[in-house]
């Protein structure tokens, strides 16, 4: 298969990654209590999960507090690096998401901020099956997307700019929209303290925004049919973005077996 677009480079900044997105704090604020209500809820006891762009690993590692098996998957190395340490009870494979090959052994899957940098539908569609193809008859899947429909307007008037500081390193992302491609380009730039010097590093990522009926049918056209979303707005959020909560279908539909 050949890939529309390169995912986004973490390499020169892993450890800013590692030190301010997702950290324990953030995700017991926001993430954790959206995903017990739409998601760990519905789940049995010490289920599998798989965790699509795992990043530094700090998702996972609560997860296993909470009594959870988790494989987690990522095309940085650098950032798989140090989530083997934030959550060594985990397993990690270093890989792109739309080329894994998993057997059905997963009761979930999930992905925070994934979708975000995949620019087609072709792209999308792919992730999708890998991910459908490697959850059990039953298994539950979620995913966040930036939405056209909520975000355009919002875009062109508002300031998304992030900025994380620490007396060690510091990162900042600015973001610049393209309305006539539903793009954001996003300068990210990093500054870590090493050896009593400041070292800096500059990457540029770029995000999608897409249509909610193309994420639909992106969806059946993978094999999920049974799917539902919300606003993440709605979890106490700052940004509209499509929060997903989809289900594989059992082979036999009409007893749940």
């Amino acid at each position: 298969m050949s890939l529309l677009n390169a995912p986004p480079n973490y390499e020169p900044i892993a450890r800013l990654q590692n030190e301010f997105k997702n950290t324990p704090e953030v995700l017991e604020q926001g993430i954790l209590p959206a995903l017990e209500q739409i998601m760990l809820s519905q789940l049995p006891p010490g289920a599998h999960i798989l965790e699509l762009g795992c990043g530094s690993g700090y998702l996972a590692q609560q997860l296993n507090i909470r009594g959870y098996k988790v494989t987690g998957i990522d095309a940085s190395e650098s950032l798989l690096n140090y989530a083997k340490k934030n959550a060594p009870e985990s397993e990690f494979i270093l890989s792109d998401i739309r080329q894994f090959d998993l057997p059905a052994i997963f009761d979930a899957a999930l992905a925070n901020d994934v979708f975000h940098f995949f620019h087609s539908n072709e792209d999308l569609k792919t992730a999708f099956k890998n991910i459908y193809t490697a959850l059990k008859d039953g298994g539950i899947f979620v995913f966040n997307i930036p939405i056209t429909d909520w975000l355009h307007e919002a875009a062109q008037n508002n300031n998304f700019n992030i900025v994380n500081i620490n007396e060690q390193c510091s990162l900042i992302e600015l973001f610049y929209y393209k309305p006539e491609e539903r793009l954001w380009e996003i300068k990210v730039t990093g500054f870590e303290l090493i050896d009593k010097n400041w070292q800096r590093s500059d990457t540029v990522w770029l995000r999608k925004d897409h249509f909610l009926k193309e994420v639909e049918s992106t969806l059946k056209d993978a094999g999920f049919t049974q799917f539902n979303y919300y606003n993440t707005r709605d979890f106490g959020e700052s940004e509209d973005i499509a929060c997903f909560v989809c289900q594989k279908t059992y082979l036999n539909t009409e007893s749940g077996q």
